[in-house]
């Protein structure tokens, strides 16, 4: 049988007689390219422009293309290659194709034969023609000819299409016998994609087949290994089962939390978009061994959101690990980063804080890796471009992305489906839904001028709907003619975001007084989902019921998003109804602007130091005293004092922006006072860039540091410095605050300033200057009389003489750190004084008295739910099990930690762990393993140039040559 005259599956080609065909340009060679990826189907000259200049068309472009088609006509025939199959269709061209003459769809008729063979269980044929179907391909589709987005679907369709059969054909040869190259072959696709468990099902399999029964034994532990680590679960239930038929793995059963599933309700009368809700579901339902990712563009208002969700409910079934929901912020004033929504993500994926990791791109690497292999549906809303999009995209596996955006993204590997008003049927069908079929019916005539009205953009045409239905007296007509009114601005206003500012307007006009302030309030908040108290605060009302929220909720201008977790209800307003709020508040005056923002961020003030004094940690800073809130925000304090850990993650958001907001209008103490309060919270949290964020902005906004805030605000950032090892920013931070204290007569601001001084010295192993330090701190909180500051001081100088290997000279200290920790009932500095306890027991060669006192602390820390501090007191188990000789506990402990260092940015722990866990392997004959963990706890300490520390591995990594 002799070769395909035309080739896709590799380099364009054509072939006749075994010699190839010229076909001229690029340009011709794109448009053979494209009808040969629809061989026989008809493609327009719209599809061919597009393919031919996707940055823009000239206005010769139908010509051109006629042109490039006569030529490539032309170019065939010369060769002797029929052209009766090349048609001339109105609007576009055929390119008929015999299944013999074209590469991709002999691919598919040979790969139809060989799984009829395998069907019929004859695997010695179905492998015949895995291999023939395979060996048409000469490497990736079209690869010599640049692409198109025109052109992703067949490509992806014909690729997935190969993929499986590369798969099949594996599995044909895993069930005759052909182990010995499976083998080599399967451990080069692992070594591509480790997280791919059918490919360690078939590499056991073959290695137990061939009799390797403890390499087969080997690859069982290590995949694993492999997928705790790149994914965090077990293997699934297909792969354990071929370690339990070996006898590789035992039999156990592990819980099933059942998929997520973060979809807002579905719009139970939606109507229309028919043709593009097919489209969608084909799209979003082909996922299969790639990711898919449609992108859903349109004007504002016309509904993008609205059907992002309706079909995300209605292909729910094909995604059944869960479906994940994430608003992106495009509209607001500042986007969401993509960083954060990542942790967003990897939260509702079951990653705990201490193991998201800090850097972006490593976030979004562990996203997609938690994505492997599962069917996720992710709906990523109101995009503000593919930048902001392109990080949050899955790698491989089943999984789609359904993105809208009030723009085009062509940037993104994506299907674009294009969004504009509604057909005329369709919205007069959405009318009748909202208002009732026989009222419609009986005003079919008022009914077209209420859609002309609303130009038929989904949002006006429901606002009006939910009028007539709110209000049975009125007429269809009565409202044509009020619509008729303002027909002068609709016409004026079909672009942009102004597109449905009539129909806000025209809800606005019907509103109560409260409501009508309430709405405008809208305007001013930060735009993030908002609590009820919030509002009335702004409105100055003491009761949020009575600040028109309920009657906004009615009249569809505000939507609940969900309860928080303090079970308060939280209200966001649509992004393009909040633009003419903004418009309709910039009317109120500068005056009341400026006395609503004031008092928001002095009730988020207040609020902040109450659940702050309830917070089961107590933060080493200066705080503000705890004053009573007044108005709505006093009915929250009693819930904020039971839960203060919870109302901050809930209002987090809604802080950071407070903060931003304060500063873009001038009021940086207020901005100040707010920063302050938020540092203890992300310090518990580890919420680092929140952290640097605000108070970065706070100290840049202020003319000069002088005052108890700035110096407030710079030891909170020399803590931050400590924390992500820049100890000259933290040192400087740190000594700043330290004289503006001294200098304003602050005497416990100053203790607590010398406290971070003294930490920073005892990192760099001033071991003098450390213990002067936290003398000095702890004379300083004597004086002002703090016995929580003294406990922190006590215990910071345990730490200097546990430094230098003195336990006798640390036990007083840590005893007096004790009591004092239990006289405060501070259980947090309990904890932290058990662990140097424990130090002290292991220096004294008292290793259960050591293991006691660990034991006790990390009970603490779960307790009080401190994820991070239980991570430190975890490494010093490890470590602690690696002296006793219990490498294999050691070893867990060990890893578990230095995964969460790396999280956490703590790259002194990172290289002190990483150093023992080369020991720990050394010692047990892994010295591969070994030298991989010196090498990068040597590399750790070069770049915090840590020189000592830095020897001492390059020793032991020489040891082992």
């Amino acid at each position: 049988m002799g070769e395909p005259a035309f080739g896709v599956l590799g380099p364009l080609r054509v072939r006749v007689g075994g010699a190839p065909v010229r076909l001229g340009g690029p340009k011709p060679r794109a448009v053979l390219a494209t009808l040969l990826l629809q061989p026989g189907g008809f493609v327009s000259l719209d599809v061919l422009t597009e393919v031919l200049w996707p940055e823009g068309a000239p206005r010769s472009a139908v010509a051109n293309v006629r042109t490039y088609v006569r030529a490539l006509r032309s170019a065939l025939a010369a060769a002797g290659v029929d052209t009766e199959g090349l048609t001339t269709r109105p609007s576009g061209y055929a390119l008929d194709v015999a299944p013999d003459d074209l590469d991709m769809l002999l691919f598919e008729r040979r790969l139809e034969q060989a799984r009829a063979a395998r069907d019929r269980g004859e695997d010695a044929a179905a492998l015949r023609g895995y291999e023939a179907a395979l060996g048409l391909w000469r490497g990736g589709v079209l690869q010599d000819v640049p692409s198109s987005v025109v052109w992703d679907p067949a490509v992806t369709r014909i690729e997935e299409l190969r993929a499986v059969a590369v798969d099949e054909c594996l599995k044909v040869r895993l069930r005759l016998g052909d182990y010995a190259p499976l083998v080599a072959e399967l451990r080069g696709r692992l070594a591509e994609d480790p997280v791919r468990e059918d490919l360690w099902q078939m590499l056991v399999r073959a290695l137990h087949g061939a009799g390797r029964t403890t390499e087969a034994r080997e690859a069982y532990a290590e995949a694993e290994r492999v997928l705790a680590v790149e994914l965090g679960v077990e293997p699934s239930a297909p792969l354990r089962a071929v370690g339990v038929d070996h006898g590789y793995a035992g039999r156990r059963r592990t819980a099933d939390p059942g998929p997520v599933c973060q979809l807002p309700m579905d719009v139970p009368d939606f109507t229309g978009r028919e043709d593009q809700i097919g489209v969608l579901e084909g799209w979003l339902s082909a996922a299969g061994r790639q990711p898919v990712v449609a992108v859903l563009s349109g004007p504002p208002g016309s509904g993008k959101s609205t059907l992002a969700v309706h079909v995300a409910h209605r292909v729910r079934d094909a995604f059944p690990d869960g479906q994940l929901f994430v608003d992106l912020g495009g509209l607001s004033d500042q986007p969401r980063e993509p960083v954060d929504v990542l942790a967003e993500l990897l939260r509702s994926l079951g990653v705990i804080d201490a193991a998201i990791p800090g850097d972006p791109a490593e976030r979004a690497a562990l996203f997609r890796s938690r994505l492997a292999q599962r069917r996720f549906l992710v709906v990523l809303d109101d995009a503000a471009s593919g930048a902001q999009v392109r990080p949050l995209l899955p790698g491989t596996g089943g999984s789609a992305v359904l993105v809208t955006s009030r723009r085009r993204l062509p940037g993104l590997p994506a299907y674009h489906c294009a969004l504009g008003v509604m057909e005329r049927e369709e919205a007069r069908e959405l009318l009748g839904t909202i208002v009732g079929t026989d009222r419609l019916r009986a005003e079919g005539a008022e009914a077209d001028r209420v859609l002309a009205g609303c130009g038929s953009l989904p949002l006006a045409v429901r606002i009006a709907g939910s009028r007539l239905a709110n209000r049975p007296g009125w007429t269809v007509g009565a409202l044509a003619d009020f619509l008729h009114d303002e027909r002068g601005r609709l016409d004026q206003l079909q672009t942009g975001e102004l597109e449905v500012r009539a129909s806000a307007e025209l809800s606005y006009r019907h509103l109560p007084e409260p409501a009508a302030t309430a709405f405008r309030v809208f305007g001013q908040l930060p735009d993030e989902a908002t609590a009820g108290w919030l509002v009335a605060a702004a409105t100055g009302v003491a009761d949020a019921n009575a600040g028109g929220l309920e009657t906004l909720l009615d009249e569809h201008l505000v939507e609940v998003v969900g309860t928080d977790a303090l079970g308060m209800q939280r209200y966001r307003m649509h992004d393009l109804l909040r633009c003419y709020a903004r418009e309709l508040a910039e009317a109120d005056g500068d005056e009341v602007r400026t006395r609503r923002r004031l008092r928001v961020v002095d009730d988020l003030v207040a609020l902040a130091r109450c659940a702050n004094s309830a917070m089961p940690t107590r933060f080493l800073g200066v705080l503000g005293e705890p004053v009573q809130p007044e108005g709505a925000a006093a009915a929250v304090v009693p819930a904020v004092r039971a839960r203060p850990v919870e109302w901050f993650e809930s209002e987090r958001r809604v802080l950071v922006a407070s903060v931003e907001s304060a500063l873009r209008r001038g009021h940086v103490a207020q901005a100040a006072d707010l920063a302050v309060e938020l540092a203890g919270f992300f310090d518990m949290r580890g919420y680092y860039g929140d952290w640097l964020r605000t108070h970065r902005l706070v100290l840049d906004a202020m003319p000069e540091p002088t005052d108890a805030r700035a110096a407030t605000l710079l030891r909170n950032l020399g803590q931050l410095h400590l924390y992500q090892d820049r100890y000259a920013d933290a040192l400087a931070a740190f000594d700043l605050s330290r004289s503006l204290f001294a200098r304003l007569g602050h005497g416990y601001g100053e203790a607590v300033a010398a406290v971070g001084a003294g930490s920073v010295h005892r990192v760099l192993n001033d071991l003098d200057a450390a213990l002067a330090a936290f003398g000095e701190a702890l004379r300083g909180f004597g004086v002002v009389g703090d016995r929580h500051g003294e406990a922190v001081a006590h215990n910071a100088i345990a730490s200097v003489w546990l430094e230098r290997r003195e336990p006798e000279a640390a036990t007083p200290w840590l005893a007096a750190a004790l009591e004092l920790s239990g006289g405060v009932g501070d259980r947090h500095r309990e904890a932290q004084v058990r662990r140097r306890m424990a130090v002290a027991h292991e220096q004294r060669g008292e290793l259960r008295q050591a293991r006691q006192e660990l034991e006790r602390a990390l009970g603490i820390f779960d307790e009080l739910g401190d994820a991070h501090c239980a991570a430190y007191v975890q490494q010093s188990v490890g470590e602690l099990c690696l002296r006793q000789g219990r490498a294999g506990e050691a070893s867990a402990l060990l890893v578990d930690a230095l995964n969460v260092q790396r999280q956490l940015g703590d790259r002194r722990a990172e290289a002190r762990v990483a150093c023992l866990l080369g020991e720990l392997h050394h010692a047990t004959g892994r010295k591969q393993t070994a030298r991989r963990y010196f090498h990068r706890s040597l590399s750790t300490w070069r770049r915090l140039e840590v020189r000592e520390q830095a020897e001492l591995v390059h020793a032991k990594l020489r040891a082992l040559r």
